[in-house]
């Protein structure tokens, strides 16, 4: 017998954190309770602190720490999901990771993701930015399933590789979502094509929470523009430059009748290996 799989209401919160946790933390909770009732509620890459390396490392705390306790608190109070994009991560083995946390509506973690791919970049005034100073790799693919949904993690620079992405295709997903802090630069040059291919090559919708405003320890400035994408590669909600709240709809009729269109997983010959 088939499984009607109902429809998620998704609602991305694109923020501009700071050096306070405290007071980005408080900001969020403010723009959270003007969300309404949603099945998902997806917060960027690094949500609740910009700043130095200096900063990350004073910041960095186990899993389980107050940060994945105020994701669990807010998701038991709101009843939704909620993927805190990115915390600073202080593994059992010493290292840092970049590390997305996944909890569900009774406040448990279901899922955690380390940044495979660790950005690197030279900027416009020659100063290099490169996660490998201070962060160390995952080397895992997470596909976790949130309300009947097959959903695929990623973080930010992962969105250059595609191979992850099809990979998490290739295992079934449906919903592939990548919390970000994309640059404004190399947002303004990419950020809209990637996330939209990501969802065509894929047929699945996409859901990229990105980070506004500049990082007051850098001045690097961040793109913002969030996006929800449908699996056709069509836009269904984007924000702007300033903080913001996007939402969608997924509906899964709309996913098959994407893939029944044009059935590119029956025709694909190269598999992944």
């Amino acid at each position: 017998m088939r499984v009607t799989i109902p429809p998620m209401r998704v609602a991305v919160v694109q923020n501009a954190a700071g050096d306070s946790m405290p007071q980005t933390l408080a900001c969020l909770e403010s723009r959270l309770d003007t969300i309404g009732p949603s099945d998902l509620i997806v917060l960027p890459e690094v949500f609740a602190l910009r700043g130095s390396h200096d900063d990350y490392r004073r910041a960095a705390e186990p899993l389980g720490g107050p940060l994945t306790c105020w994701l669990a608190d807010r998701a038991r109070r709101l009843g939704s999901w909620l993927l805190g994009g990115s915390l600073i991560e202080r593994g059992a083995d010493g290292r840092l990771y970049n590390t997305a946390v996944l909890v569900d509506r009774a406040g448990h973690v279901q899922a955690t993701y380390r940044k495979i791919h660790l950005f690197e970049a030279t900027l416009d005034d020659g100063r290099v930015v490169r996660e490998t100073d201070i962060y160390a790799p995952g080397d895992e693919p997470i596909l976790v399933v949130i309300e009947g949904w097959r959903s695929g993690l990623s973080i930010c620079y992962d969105l250059r590789f595609p191979e992850l992405y099809r990979r998490y295709a290739a295992d079934g997903a449906e919903l592939l979502l990548i919390p970000s802090n994309f640059t404004q630069n190399t947002g303004r040059a990419h950020w809209e094509t990637l996330v939209r291919a990501r969802a065509i090559e894929n047929q699945c919708f996409v859901v990229a929470a990105n980070q506004c405003g500049k990082n007051p320890a850098t001045g690097v400035a961040s793109y913002g523009h969030s996006l929800i994408v449908g699996p056709w590669g069509e836009i269904l909600a984007e924000a702007g430059d300033e903080e913001a709240v996007i939402v969608a709809t997924l509906e899964r009729p709309h996913l098959e009748q994407v893939r029944a269109r044009v059935p590119v997983g029956r025709h694909r010959r190269l598999r992944e290996t």
